[in-house]
């Protein structure tokens, strides 16, 4: 399996903007672009050859939406333990999917899959506990076999040269301070969602929550 780049924060407030009168900003998104769409990018600025694809990278540059499924970490709607702890396992699933560019498979499965990461947990770690990045950096080279890296200094400018070279970002929160209409009880103290994009004023986020 390919060794490619997941990118975990160890600390960022991210807000989503809210409008007064309505729930939420309306906000259109860009087209999504897939993997195979960056390194295609990567080859191309290699040769410099081809002026039409090397101007829409300055172009994507504007905003970016990573082609990236969405499975929610309850994905049958059962949010009984493990899936209401589950927001890693579905951030990290949702991100290897990217990378392999394949269609997410029916959602019975994907619970399926999301309890054999808890179980593994359970067996290797005694436990199914809130994910610190280290943890979740072996879990993924465990299932998935990635290369992983921990960003500590992470900014805005940074998360989005991530993204323009196709790198989605997995970023651990403080969920009562992400303000998600969606949340029950204002939240979870610690989530983990996927940053996959951004426009000129809002990051777009995969948020399985």
């Amino acid at each position: 399996m390919k060794k490619l780049l997941f990118l975990i924060i160890l600390s960022l407030i991210i807000y989503t903007f809210l409008d007064k009168e309505s729930n939420t900003v309306s906000i259109n998104i860009p087209e999504s672009k897939n993997y195979e769409y960056f390194n295609n990018i990567k080859e191309v600025e290699a040769t410099k050859k081809e002026v039409d694809v090397l101007d829409s990278i300055e172009e994507i540059k504007k905003e970016i939406n990573l082609d990236i499924p969405f499975t929610s970490q309850a994905p049958t709607t059962n949010w009984e333990q493990p899936y209401q702890d589950a927001c890693e396992e579905a951030s990290i699933l949702m991100v290897d999917y990217y990378y392999s560019e394949e269609k997410l498979p029916k959602k019975e499965e994907i619970e399926n899959i999301l309890k054999e990461m808890v179980n593994w947990q359970e067996k290797n770690w005694e436990g199914h506990f809130n994910l610190s990045v280290n943890k979740v950096q072996e879990l993924v080279k465990y299932f998935f076999g990635y290369t992983t890296e921990i960003i500590k200094d992470l900014d805005i400018e940074k998360i989005e040269t991530y993204l323009d070279n196709g790198i989605p970002v997995i970023v651990p929160a403080n969920g009562k301070e992400l303000d998600n209409p969606n949340f029950s009880n204002g939240g979870p103290e610690y989530h983990m969602l996927v940053i996959k994009g951004y426009t000129k004023e809002n990051f777009i986020t995969n948020d399985p929550g």
